[in-house]
């Protein structure tokens, strides 16, 4: 865009808030008028970009829009409407307004930047990073925060000092006062009080500070800019250290512009090419100065530049937990100018006093016109605030838009493919600003590292917000997760025996591997005691029998099982009685639908046991070395024993199955009458639904078909 910056500007600006008619104008027809209606529509859209200033008072600022960048100017509050592309506003403005633009519209404040221009945060952020970095922040004076650290204020009386108090949210110098007794100060209202510089560089004999503009236009990363103009501001009284009889002599110890253009010393610059003239200045003349009295002014301003981004160091992570467009890749919807006070004493060494995010924009001199009005041009400048940028963005948006309405889903960026896009866009901006600066220098990035800074600032920011426990929790479950992950592979597969399914499976690899294996030590008594001539067992299992692997599940995690298990659980069947008769009943019965209705269960030599006789066979056979073994098959479940106890067996048989004569036309019956109990189905869950008197902890007896609690039991019976 062609500027104008030839433009005088003489320090006023009218600008009539209604658009001008073309109605009043005659014209030939209708059609004419149509014509000329949508051409003007055409030129505000497309054309000219709208600029919000309902919201500032300074008429430099309008000046530029409207007649350098010809900006449409809007005076209706930004905060009820949403068509400007650029808003310039007074005020702080809140993340809550941030989220509501669009990618392409600017403003010139950032959400959060209380911390650098409240003087109480200012001060607290710098202690803290004073406090691990002592030498490096020693670019300020010494500062408390009343009423929180007044006892510790308090001790630093007692000399020949003196302190300065400024209110925590003022400006233009309204409020401030200089003690050196604690006496003046009440401890119960809010200051922030510092060391009160002695020996401040002087000209003519006048204290001076240096009103230097800042311009961050970025957050994340941190971009700064400094802009090589700016503004001495003189005392109107000649300095004399301070003393009881010259604390109250706020022309002679402040140079707030504020309170000294009232002063009858005062002397207003009247010629803007002689900037060297009068109590304000422009900061190039004093530097001047300094250079023909022999003073580095090159390491001053590189003092002054570190002291910047440093201070910027200490607010980041705020800044950048208030900017909450994560979508602005561009990292460019939000700038600021910043108004730094610096104080240079007698060696040359910078002190920042406070940091404005307003600074003043009145135009009292023609000094103030024609600098402020060139920062607020180079600055729209170097934000690229233009047509062509706008319909690029838009354009953008438009194509990501008809990808979501094409695909039917919104594209989701990985966080390397995010890099690279804030990459590329970062390089097109060093390529427009390196062209587009103006007066401006770009003092961060820079070749020096201040990375340790940034961390630190982050640590302390993470601490205050609570943010670092609630990471370091998220850590240490990710690694407590990533223990038991490798525990449980280095491990042996636990069973779970949630789903019945799962519970098939565990009981039918349990029926075709031994259920407590024999110890090395023991195995080889066994083969001594074979090898003497003793007979082996007919029924005796040398090998794991072959199972399909679908149904087999390893049984490692019984095998570190101690018989003691099996000792408390025959103690605790014989407590539970009643309810293991009960299901004896149950196991017997359906054992007998089974021989009746399956082929399965008609082989020759089939054992029906209790559960507590099986039990009760297991400790027996256990207690005799090597005599016995036991094992579970998969259809059939017999108990090796001695010879003796298959003859007791084969009466119990004898006489279980004159019983099973009486029954079976019984069953017989009742399998015709209830559906359920065909093909070895359950009695109804209704007739046998138990309640156990005094369950273990944590079991809960399941419908029928009735599993015995896996906690206390080593098998389980189909």
């Amino acid at each position: 865009m062609k500027q104008e910056k030839d433009i005088i500007f003489n320090g006023e600006f009218e600008d009539s808030e209604e658009e001008d008619e073309d109605q009043s104008q005659e014209y030939d027809s209708d059609e004419d008028l149509n014509k000329k209606k949508k051409k003007k529509s055409l030129l505000n859209t497309n054309k000219n970009l709208i600029m919000n200033v309902s919201d500032t008072q300074y008429p430099v600022v309008k000046f530029v829009g409207k007649m350098i960048y010809k900006f449409k100017l809007q005076y209706v509050p930004y905060q009820e409407i949403n068509n400007w592309d650029f808003c310039w506003t007074d005020n702080a403005v809140l993340p809550e307004t941030l989220a509501k633009m669009q990618s392409h519209q600017k403003i010139n404040h950032f959400p959060g930047m209380y911390s650098l221009a409240r003087k109480n945060h200012l001060g607290r952020n710098l202690n803290k990073m004073q406090k691990q970095f002592p030498e490096e922040y020693d670019f300020f004076p010494r500062t408390w925060m009343l009423p929180n650290e007044y006892n510790d204020f308090k001790q630093q009386f007692g000399k020949a000092k003196t302190f300065i108090l400024k209110p925590e949210a003022s400006c233009q110098g309204r409020g401030i006062f200089l003690t050196r007794s604690i006496e003046s100060i009440n401890p119960t209202e809010h200051y922030v009080a510092q060391r009160y510089i002695h020996k401040p560089l002087l000209i003519d004999g006048l204290k001076f500070d240096l009103r230097m503009y800042v311009l961050i236009c970025g957050c994340d990363p941190l971009r700064i800019y400094l802009y090589k103009e700016g503004l001495a501001r003189f005392a109107t009284q000649t300095y004399i250290a301070p003393n009881t009889n010259n604390l109250d002599d706020v022309c002679m110890h402040l140079t707030n512009y504020a309170i000294n253009k009232d002063n009858p010393n005062f002397i207003f610059n009247s010629d803007e090419k002689k900037m060297d003239v009068g109590h304000k200045r422009s900061m190039s003349s004093v530097f001047q100065l300094l250079r023909d009295q022999n003073h580095n002014v090159d390491q001053l301003l590189d003092d002054i530049k570190d002291l910047i981004i440093k201070t910027f160091c200490s607010v980041q992570p705020i800044l950048q937990q208030n900017y909450t467009q994560v979508d602005n890749y561009a990292n460019n919807m939000c700038f600021e100018i910043l108004g730094f006070d610096i104080l240079i004493d007698n060696s040359l060494k910078p002190y920042l006093l406070e940091v404005n995010h307003t600074p003043s924009f009145t135009t009292d001199t023609p000094l103030d016109q024609y600098i402020k009005k060139n920062l607020i041009a180079d600055t729209i400048t170097l934000m690229n605030i233009n047509v062509k940028t706008k319909n690029e963005v838009i354009q953008y948006k438009k194509d990501e838009m008809q990808k979501r309405v094409l695909t039917g889903k919104k594209t989701k960026l990985s966080s390397e493919e995010k890099k690279q896009i804030k990459l590329q866009y970062q390089k097109q901006r060093d390529d427009y600003e390196q062209q587009n600066k103006g007066n401006y220098e770009l003092i961060y990035p820079c070749s020096r590292s201040y990375e340790e800074y940034l961390q630190h600032s982050l640590k302390i920011y993470e601490e205050w917000t609570g943010a670092n426990i609630r990471r370091n929790q998220k850590k240490e479950s990710i690694q407590i997760n990533q223990d038991t992950q490798n525990k449980s592979q280095s491990l042996p597969k636990k069973i779970l025996l949630e789903k019945r399914s799962t519970l098939y499976k565990h009981i039918q690899s349990r029926i075709n591997t031994n259920l407590f294996p024999i110890n090395k030590n023991e195995q080889n008594k066994g083969d001594e005691i074979i090898q003497e001539g003793e007979e082996q067992l007919p029924n005796q299992i040398k090998t794991i029998p072959e199972v399909d692997n679908d149904n087999y599940v390893p049984y490692e995690d019984y095998q570190q099982k101690s018989l003691e298990s099996i000792k408390d659980f025959c103690g605790y069947t014989e407590k539970r009685g009643i309810e293991l008769q009960i299901l004896d009943l149950i196991q017997y019965r359906k054992a007998d639908n089974r021989l009746n209705n399956s082929l399965i269960y008609q082989q020759n030599g089939q054992n029906i046991l209790s559960p507590i006789s099986q039990i009760k066979g297991v400790l027996q056979g256990m207690g005799v070395k090597n005599e016995k073994q036991f094992a579970i098959r998969k259809n059939n479940k017999n108990v090796k024993s001695t010879q003796k106890q298959n003859y007791e067996y084969e009466q119990d048989k004898l006489q279980e199955n004159s019983i099973k004569q009486q029954i079976i036309p019984s069953l017989q019956i009742q399998q015709q009458n209830n559906l359920q109990g065909v093909n070895g189905a359950y009695i109804k869950p209704k007739v046998f639904s138990l309640k156990l008197q005094h369950p273990p902890k944590g079991y809960k007896l399941q419908s029928l078909p009735l599993l015995m609690q896996q906690n206390y039991t080593k098998f389980r019976y189909e």
